[in-house]
């Protein structure tokens, strides 16, 4: 798992939308946003992560994706980055 700095904190959706646009994303790139809050705090993280999994196996998604899906979701609901 990979500490991120505090830069990378969003405080609402108006400030995320205002980067976003700010991004050039070429089609070989994928873009994930996750507006959580407070609520994976709640929820059994081996379970979420279980379920995650289960649901990325049901689509076609490349395995190298799915595990990177993953990483990016035990990343967030171990490192409490979202305001």
């Amino acid at each position: 798992m990979q500490i991120l700095p505090d830069t990378y904190n969003i405080k609402n959706s108006i400030e995320i939308t205002e980067e976003l646009t700010k991004l050039h994303i070429n089609q070989n790139n994928k873009l994930i946003t996750l507006d959580i809050k407070d609520l994976y705090t709640n929820l059994p993280k081996q379970g979420i992560t279980m379920a995650t999994r289960h649901w990325l196996q049901q689509e076609t998604i490349d395995h190298e994706e799915r595990k990177q899906v993953i990483i990016l979701l035990n990343t967030i609901m171990e490192q409490n980055y979202f305001k």
